[in-house]
């Protein structure tokens, strides 16, 4: 049975065991199809993956993650690595409770967003400009779309400037 702190089951010792100090444990859920122990749960900073398919833990801070999507059967999470051009880890999860964990998790993903804009630099195609809270600041991201060599020079000098202008435009 999937949980949320102080209505329902209390959450298990290996979740609590997992978050790290002072964060909030906002939902959990069990990990369907994986061995007992193995447990989703979404805190105010992070989401983590307890056992599982991981064989110990991961924490998934929310400021890294670029897209959370759910179907009827799992909860995709898209981790982004800040300093390396389109590198990204997806991450396939299901949880047992495909109600109140997916939605916790959308919830901070979205609010965890401060700016997105999307600006075009060649034609068509273009970049996405997104800066997210990192604690106490933000971090920026530039995603090329497909299509786009992020390798190639002036694309990138186009796409820092408009990085530039943007911050400058919002006093960021």
């Amino acid at each position: 049975m999937a949980g949320l702190r102080g209505i329902g089951a209390r959450t298990p010792a290996e979740v609590r065991a997992a978050i790290a100090g002072g964060e909030r444990i906002l939902a959990w859920t069990p990990m369907r199809g994986a061995p007992p122990g193995a447990y989703l749960a979404a805190t105010d900073a992070a989401l983590y993956v307890v056992g599982g398919p991981v064989h110990g833990v991961v924490r998934l801070p929310w400021d890294l993650v670029t897209k959370a999507t759910w179907t009827d059967e799992a909860v995709l999470v898209v981790e982004g690595r800040p300093g390396r051009d389109e590198s990204e880890e997806v991450w396939h999860l299901a949880p047992e409770d495909l109600q109140r964990l997916p939605t916790v998790v959308y919830e901070r993903v979205t609010s965890n967003v401060v700016v997105s804009e999307r600006v075009a630099l060649e034609g068509e195609l273009g970049v996405r400009i997104v800066a997210r809270r990192s604690g106490d600041d933000m971090r920026w991201t530039v995603t090329f779309d497909p299509g786009l060599d992020p390798q190639d020079p002036d694309l990138r000098r186009r796409a820092e400037e408009a990085l530039a202008d943007l911050r400058s435009t919002l006093g960021l």
